[in-house]
């Protein structure tokens, strides 16, 4: 009876840390997506910046 009530916490624990493995992996997959986005956003605004200062426009 001893040795079954160890065993439910360590299935437990890592089931717990597999979901949470599988989350942050998820997690970081996504921030890196998001971080290319707001890259390409910066890249962009520095183009279409660079084009209104060459054409004599400034912000």
């Amino acid at each position: 009876m001893n040795q079954y009530n160890s065993s439910i916490p360590k299935f437990i624990v890592s089931v717990f840390l597999i979901v949470t493995g599988f989350f942050s992996s998820t997690i970081k997959a996504q921030e890196l997506k998001l971080m290319i986005k707001i890259n390409e956003a910066v890249f962009y605004d520095r183009i279409t910046s660079n084009k209104i200062i060459g054409t004599g426009h400034l912000f």
